[in-house]
């Protein structure tokens, strides 16, 4: 909302003045003994004579009478002053402006809010002020203006003023907005060069089409300015320096229901560069400037280009401390040939070096859990490239939803600079707790607690238990991020379960398993991280005669049925994605290897990748790519990989749309998924945005392409068993149960044997 514009008074003012005035002059010129006044209601006589400029022993002439006048209208006090005499006495007439007793504004949802109520409060429409009707009347035409500028043509306003008791008033505006008007068509005219569709591209605004949830096409003067500059932007990027818009006609219907929209351009010829040079304060080496600038000798002119180059330029001078740096790309044409030099005009400024560094909005948050990210740091010269890498940092913590950053010049000051980082804080973690009953499980208990903010210090930690017939289980885990100083973290988990009939699918054993992990995450640079650690664990299983499998049952006579297990856990992790959760740019590789150490029951070893990566497309649209593979074995002979250790593939994680952990190898005799060795899975999904309001930070929907298998053994792999399903996913992170993942697919190779799962849901897997 922009402050309300208000109305100059003053020339109005004096020429209503100057009319009264012939009142004031009627009479001979004396000198003033006594100066009384009439009509006074809430002022006194003294607040009168503050503004007088005459005082007694003064000779009241023309001059003096119109000057008093002025003075006194000048004052905004009073509606009407006249000047009488009464003998040797100066009678000042006058009549008060009223007082506003209340003042309210109905029936603008569009216009207005909080911003509205603070300029009329600033322009004096206030409950106390002084009512001038001069001003009403601007703030009604004002209010019309914005309106119409954001497609509200049929509104309808109106400003009523009750007068009360003792010179007072009430003001009340009624609004009734009515319909936005939309767009019908957008003509252009003039454009030989492109096609009218091309143009239209860049067109925000759009006429009215078949598509529900349209909002493109109702019509906003802001807009259609942003539109123009497009436009006018589009073709001066492709040599057309000095295209133009000439004019441009808005019509609307007699009904005021629709807008039709006619642009005139004026294309003009394709213009090229002829050289280029840097004037100005250039501070870096010819040779560097160069290597920053695409724009050469031959090419056609785009000024897109040129000031990407000048933008690069800044940066560049910003990196070493020049944190106010301007550099202009000016084009010197030369209309006879149709070439341009560009001279790039570089302004570096003095050298800055920052005084403070400062948050806001971090109310759960300790201050130096934030501190600690910071690649920018106080006292240094200013980076422009460290401040972006710090507030990327911040939004890549898992409790951080945004982050802004705003530098601002310290006050006397041409060298320093203060740098406020704004954060928007997520939910920290999810906590969940149920209670129910099952007829395969009896009664069941669970909990879970993750927190990844703990006591505002960036610590994570993970509580969960469940209880029920056949299962019991407890997990704790804790995670410092900065273990030490300089950014290695530590993790410590213990875990515990005991399940009946379950490795993870069933295949009718019960296991007992008892464990412990020391891990510590070593940063390599800003983008990669080394991981390493050890684990203990201790696993037993009990089997059944004619409820356990084959595979089971010869994997107990080959290995015994209690394994202790001392494991060596390490792998590297390259991540350049601009957040943790909801990223829209940027990449992630991680290559993790476990291997059972010598000396453990059963040797074996783990290896896995996972990568992901953000493609950008059109307008909002880009694509997620996922993929994962991985390989369990033992690298002794005549050991076998214990099955709770095997992959598993199908639901969320992997391939939607079929049974969670159903695809793949199935044992014998009971055809229960048994897992395998090999598995590889690929998750593509395309982002598409909210039809409703949304940032893309907090909720995300997407059309999604999955495709995976697990393999009893690598040489198994055969491209005709891979799974394919296609679908649609929601998913929210949601203030208590964390991210919330809703899909429903359609598998589209299914064979017999395979089960089906369409709509599945997962939730608090994103932390």
């Amino acid at each position: 909302m922009k402050p309300l514009r208000t109305k100059k008074t003053a020339l109005a003012s004096a020429i209503a003045a100057l009319v009264l005035a012939g009142q004031a002059h009627a009479f001979q010129p004396f000198t003033i003994k006594e100066i009384r006044a009439d009509g006074l209601e809430r002022l006194e006589i003294g607040t009168i004579l503050t503004y007088l400029p005459l005082s007694v022993g003064d000779e009241l002439n023309d001059a003096t009478s119109r000057q008093a006048i002025r003075s006194l209208y000048g004052s905004g006090l009073f509606q009407d002053v006249q000047l009488q005499r009464d003998g040797d006495a100066l009678v000042i007439v006058i009549k008060e402006r009223p007082s506003i007793t209340s003042f309210t504004i109905e029936g603008n949802e569009k216009i207005g809010g909080d911003d509205l109520k603070k300029s009329l409060k600033d322009l004096g429409l206030a409950e106390g002020e002084l009512f001038k009707r001069e001003l009403l009347d601007g703030v009604e035409q004002e209010l019309r203006r914005q309106y119409y500028a954001n497609g509200y043509y049929d509104v309808d306003i109106k400003a009523a003023v009750t007068e009360e008791e003792g010179n007072r008033v009430s003001i009340k505006i009624d609004v009734v907005e009515g319909k936005v008007t939309r767009i019908k068509d957008i003509n252009l005219l003039g454009n030989q060069a492109f096609e009218t569709s091309e143009l239209l591209k860049q067109f925000a605004l759009e006429g009215t089409h078949w598509m529900p949830f349209q909002s493109s096409d109702k019509y906003s003067k802001q807009k259609l300015v942003g539109d123009l500059e497009k436009l006018q932007s589009y073709y001066q990027d492709r040599g057309y320096l000095k295209a133009n818009v000439s004019s441009v006609q808005v019509a609307l219907t007699p009904e005021k229901d629709s807008i039709y929209i006619t642009v005139n351009l004026e294309e003009g010829e394709i213009y090229k560069i002829k050289d280029r040079r840097f004037s100005g304060e250039t501070i870096l080496n010819e040779q560097f400037l160069n290597a920053l600038v695409t724009t050469k000798a031959g090419d056609i002119f785009s000024r897109k280009e040129a000031t990407d180059s000048a933008n690069r330029i800044e940066a560049a001078l910003s990196d070493i401390g020049y944190a106010f740096a301007e550099v202009n790309p000016v084009p010197e044409v030369e209309e006879g040939s149709k070439l341009v030099s560009l001279n790039y005009v570089v302004q570096p400024g003095k050298r800055a070096y920052v005084r403070r560094i400062g948050f806001s909005g971090n109310l759960g948050t300790n201050d130096e859990t934030l501190r600690r990210e910071m690649r920018q740091l106080e006292a240094a010269p200013f980076s422009k490239s460290a401040v972006e890498r710090s507030r990327v940092r911040l939004a890549r913590l898992p409790f951080i939803e945004d982050v802004e950053v705003d530098t601002r010049p310290v006050a006397g000051s041409d060298d320093l600079v203060d740098i406020q980082f704004k954060v928007k804080e997520r939910p920290p973690g999810s906590v969940q707790f149920g209670v129910g009953y099952s007829g395969a499980q009896g009664f069941l208990i669970t909990g879970s607690l993750t927190h990844t903010n703990f006591l505002g210090t960036g610590n994570r930690v993970e509580v969960s238990a469940e209880n029920n017939s056949i299962s019991k289980a407890l997990s704790l885990s804790w995670t410092d991020p900065y273990f030490t100083a300089d950014g290695i973290s530590q993790t410590v988990s213990a875990f515990y379960r005991s399940s009946e009939s379950v490795i993870r699918y069933s295949s009718g054993f019960n296991t007992n398993v008892l464990g412990l992990n020391l891990t510590y995450g070593i940063p390599l640079s800003e983008f990669m991280t080394l991981r390493a650690g050890f684990g203990l664990d201790e696993t037993s299983i009990e089997t059944f005669a004619g409820s356990s499998s084959n595979e089971i049952l010869q994997f107990v006579i080959d290995n015994g049925t209690r394994f202790l297990n001392y494991s060596f856990r390490t792998g590297i992790t390259y991540d350049t994605r601009n957040r943790t959760f909801f990223a829209d740019r940027g990449s992630m590789h991680s290559l993790s290897l476990d291997l059972g150490m010598p000396g453990s029951d059963i040797e074996f070893y783990n290896l896995s990748y996972r990568g992901q990566q953000y493609v950008p497309i059109y307008k909002g649209l880009f694509l997620e790519m996922n993929g994962s593979v991985g390989l369990v074995d033992t690298y002794a002979n005549d050991q076998e990989v214990p099955p709770y250790e095997h992959f598993f593939a199908g639901g969320p994680r992997t391939v939607r749309g079929y049974r969670d952990g159903s695809l793949g190898p199935r044992d014998t005799p009971f055809d229960n998924p048994y897992g395998g060795k090999f598995r590889t899975t690929a998750q593509n999904n395309l982002i598409i945005p909210l039809p409703i309001a949304s940032d893309g930070k907090s909720t995300r929907l997407n059309l999604f392409f999955d495709i995976g298998q697990v393999f009893p053994q690598p040489g198994d792999f055969d491209t005709a068993d891979l799974r394919q399903s296609a679908g649609i996913a929601f998913s929210w992170f949601t203030p208590f149960l964390g991210l919330l993942d809703l899909s429903y697919a359609f598998p589209l190779n299914e064979e017999q044997g395979d089960e089906v799962d369409r709509f599945q849901i997962r939730f608090g897997g994103g932390f």
